[in-house]
């Protein structure tokens, strides 16, 4: 969010002006626990490697936290779905919803874990079922999940429209509430706000990851790397991919459903998060997203260089010089196994071309 339009937007959320200047001036202002959360993320997938520093030089050494490689995450899940508010409406008298139209409750979210007793239990009343049509569909008992889940200092996490959507048109704007014992995070989004609720998620997956003993090295008790972050934190860099992975094919969303439905809109689309995780990863570390200093998270039409091209972490490290005529030319496949690109006259060039990326003039292998 930027200037005037930002101010504004903030400001409906019942936040200072001060408050709302210092929002747009930070617009990926997270709370402890989804930042952590992407942070125990990219530390796995990318960790840092000192020990390449003496084979393969300094540039070899920073990982995606070095380059704040989880607000390209957190920014990235935060605006890529919006929702049109003539596509949301209130059941009608018989709790019916007209086709082609989405339920405001589908993407309204009150999670309070205060007056519960316990995390599942607040899961358990957010999702109206109990714990034993819960455990029915699991391998495990009530009192092993609830062992090992933990939101962290996470104590409310609510997410509502910021207005009736249903007097109004246009983008909705979302209304975000995370609260801890010590601090509150409130924004107002025009996208939904999947970040934070995708932590809520990879929480409760990695206390049923453990309580099935599918960890493979020691549950991690200290707090000082992740202190803002819950059950997944706890996993071992290795066993965190395992854990994100178990989501693809573990059969962890059909386990799960009940408990999970209530905190995103869709769960069928959890297992296409994590292979986004991965993906955005190789995005954002080897791309000069890290370069573009204060503007990363802006809109990709107002961010801009503050770091030479060839000075950017991973351009360094990649020996990448940037944009050059023909750099695409004679790439090869670095797996072991892999093969060559094959030389220009073993191409099949013929047919229509349009849009290809094909060289012409360059000479040799291309």
């Amino acid at each position: 969010m930027k200037g005037i339009g930002g101010l504004a937007a903030l400001s409906m959320s019942g936040a200072t002006f001060s408050q709302a200047a210092a929002a747009v001036d930070n617009p990926l202002a997270s709370d402890p626990h989804t930042a952590d959360t992407y942070r125990a993320i990219v530390d796995a997938i990318i960790p840092r490697t000192p020990q390449l520093e003496a084979e393969l030089g300094a540039e070899h050494v920073p990982g995606g936290l070095d380059v704040e490689l989880e607000k390209f995450l957190i920014w990235d899940f935060n605006h890529f779905q919006e929702i049109r508010a003539e596509m949301v409406t209130e059941p009608g008298l018989l709790g019916g919803v007209p086709d082609g139209l989405m339920p405001v409750s589908m993407f309204e979210t009150g999670l309070d874990v205060t007056g519960s007793g316990s995390v599942l239990d607040a899961l358990l009343d957010l999702a109206d079922i109990s714990l034993l049509d819960l455990v029915s569909s699991l391998d495990v008992t009530g009192e092993e999940l609830e062992e090992h889940l933990t939101l962290g200092p996470v104590e409310r996490h609510q997410v509502s429209f910021a207005d009736d959507v249903e007097s109004a048109s246009g983008p909705a704007d979302f209304d975000l509430v995370v609260e801890t014992a010590t601090e509150t995070t409130h924004r107002v989004l025009q996208n939904y706000p999947y970040a934070p609720a995708f932590t809520l998620v990879f929480d409760v997956v990695a206390a049923e990851f453990i309580a099935l003993g599918k960890n493979e090295d020691a549950i991690s008790r200290d707090r000082t790397e992740f202190p803002g972050g819950g059950t997944f934190t706890q996993l071992s860099r290795e066993d965190r991919l395992r854990c994100l992975w178990s989501i693809v094919d573990g059969g962890v969303v059909d386990r799960l459903d009940d408990l999970l439905s209530p905190l995103v809109p869709d769960v069928g689309i959890l297992k296409y998060v994590v292979m986004a995780v991965n993906g955005l990863h190789g995005f954002g570390y080897y791309t000069e997203w890290s370069g573009l200093g204060e503007t990363k998270t802006n809109t990709p039409n107002e961010r801009t260089l503050a770091t030479p091209p060839g000075e950017v972490q991973s351009r360094e490290q990649s020996g990448y010089p940037g944009p050059q005529p023909g750099y695409a030319a004679n790439w090869r496949h670095a797996v072991e196994g892999g093969f060559d690109d094959p030389d220009v006259d073993q191409l099949d060039l013929s047919g229509d071309l349009t849009g290809d990326d094909v060289l012409d003039g360059i000479g040799g292998d291309t």
